[in-house]
């Protein structure tokens, strides 16, 4: 499956590269589990800091503004990070009488500016609206393109050095169906296999068949589930018996699962659009080459 590619951070510099997917700085309180503190309202005073009231309200607006998250309440973190996110913003108000002294500086007033588009960006990307119908749509016009998987195939296998052995361990092997054979080809592989997988009984898992070096995955490709190579397949690591125990063909991601990456894509798509719109009216002229 291809990935849409959805950008982390909202900024001018790096927005909208099509086709991952990415969250803001804490992620919707990812990583922060825990009861929320109870009573707590706007006015709820918190901390005093030089006589200051520190008020939930306005630890809201602190944490909103470095995270670029209006969602993000006091009310609604894990009650035993209260009071770090307390001391964090006290910190800063200890540093700021010192730090204010650049704001005049071209350097902060650039940054200043930076941070506004920034944040502006963001707010926009929240505030846009993706229904259902739309994602969609998208779904059923790209499947093809980013939400069709790869077939897999389930499979054993013995590697020997010898074709004689192979071939007399594949003749062990005809006859059996079901379990038996299984259980036939798991004995065999823990005896005589040279590869890593003979621990597990020759157990190589799901894999892509593009994975495989072309004789392997030709051989496996051919199989149907339960069916064994009945000659020895040759590679350049030596003489392989094949049980394919399963296989996966082409399907598609189930809408419900991608429909998060449609949805931020789609808003991403919707903002370029209104970012576009306001620099067609900018009247720009370069003097440098």
């Amino acid at each position: 499956m291809k990935k849409l590619i959805v950008a982390g951070i909202l900024s001018v510099g790096a927005l909208f590269a099509f086709p991952g997917m990415g969250g803001g700085m804490m992620g919707g309180n990812a990583g922060l589990v825990g009861k929320p503190m109870k009573g707590l309202k706007d006015s709820t005073v918190l901390a005093e800091y030089n006589g200051k009231k520190i008020t939930v309200a306005e630890l809201n607006a602190y944490l909103q503004g470095i995270t670029g998250d209006n969602r993000i309440r006091v009310q609604d973190l894990p009650a035993q990070h209260v009071k770090k996110f307390v001391q964090q913003y006290i910190d800063t108000l200890a540093l700021y009488s010192k730090a204010k002294s650049i704001e005049n500086t071209p350097q902060f007033k650039a940054a200043k500016m930076k941070l506004a588009v920034d944040m502006w960006l963001k707010q926009r990307y929240n505030q846009i609206k993706i229904s259902d119908a739309e994602a969609k749509k998208f779904y059923e016009q790209n499947k093809d393109i980013y939400f069709k998987t790869t077939p897999q195939i389930k499979a054993r296998h013995i590697l020997v050095k010898d074709e004689k052995l192979a071939e007399k361990l594949i003749n062990e092997l005809k006859g059996l169906h079901g379990k038996a054979l299984e259980q036939k080809f798991a004995e065999l592989a823990k005896k005589y296999s040279i590869g890593p997988s003979k621990v597990q009984g020759g157990e190589l898992g799901w894999f892509d068949p593009k994975q495989m070096v072309p004789q392997f995955a030709k051989a496996a490709e051919q199989l149907k589930p339960g069916q064994i190579t009945l000659k020895p397949v040759h590679t350049r690591f030596g003489y392989h018996i094949i049980l394919v125990e399963a296989k996966k063909t082409n399907n598609y991601m189930p809408f419900e699962k991608v429909k998060p990456q449609i949805v931020a894509y789609l808003k991403q798509l919707k903002l370029k659009k209104e970012i576009d719109s306001i620099r067609k009216n900018e009247k720009v002229k370069y003097l440098v080459k």
